[in-house]
């Protein structure tokens, strides 16, 4: 059995752009991992089931040393959001022994800071700070960032692959974002949903298509399943 982890960073994006994400989610009854870095009312209301609430936090401002100045405040706030959460990416992933640490002593259970693209064979382990570190393996935006197409999704059912973990932001599903100069374009309206809608990207294959070529195939196959992130912590 083939498991698939489909997982987003939710990167401060509007209310009615995380339900677009979630609906279309939902509409495939896909599991998905949502690294959160904001109160969402969205986020808070949807099916637990379907959607685990993990953490996203931000310790770019005020990084020294390996060690953010502020680390503890800025898990404590967004922890006090999502107090269930057992999972963190941080933004950018910003990571290092002594937040690892931090992260363990917080109650998390895993990190999902080490990004190796289309590295599928890299599997979980137990890290040495008490936590499982979970690697993941897609990310849209780095893969416009190669210059590829969204043309087709990484696997055909034969796949020798047992795990493949996915990372979405719904800014770029809802734009369908295809390259680099689609999200710029639309980027100062961010915070504007009419604005925002005027960029979605209608002409080309991007982002939001690949994501239903990918739920699709994963739907009609027999030795496919959705799995959330929690699920692979590794005891000790």
């Amino acid at each position: 059995m083939r498991k698939i982890i489909l997982t987003s960073d939710i990167d401060w994006a509007p209310e009615e752009v995380i339900q677009d994400f979630l609906d279309l989610l939902q509409s495939f009854k896909a599991k998905c991992t949502l690294f959160c870095t904001h109160q969402s009312q969205v986020i808070s209301n949807s099916d637990s089931k379907l959607f685990e609430k993990a953490i996203h936090p931000n310790f770019n401002p005020s990084l020294m040393e390996g060690v953010p100045i502020g680390a503890e405040e800025t898990l404590n706030k967004i922890l006090s959001i999502y107090p269930d959460a057992v999972g963190i990416r941080s933004h950018s992933m910003t990571s290092s022994t002594p937040l690892q640490f931090l992260f363990n002593e917080k109650g998390l259970k895993y990190d999902s800071n080490l990004f190796l693209p289309y590295k599928w064979n890299v599997k979980p382990f137990k890290s040495w700070t008490g936590l499982t570190t979970i690697p993941y393996h897609w990310e849209d935006d780095i893969h416009f960032s190669y210059g590829k197409n969204f043309e087709k999704i990484p696997f055909e059912k034969n796949s020798e692959f047992e795990l493949m973990i996915f990372d979405f932001h719904p800014i770029h599903v809802f734009l369908n974002t295809d390259c680099e100069q689609t999200y710029l374009n639309a980027k100062k309206d961010y915070h504007d949903y009419n604005k925002l809608k005027t960029h979605v990207n209608n002409s080309r294959v991007g982002t939001r298509d690949f994501l239903i070529k990918l739920l699709k195939s994963c739907s009609s196959s027999n030795d496919t399943s959705f799995f959330l992130m929690k699920d692979l912590i590794l005891n000790d």
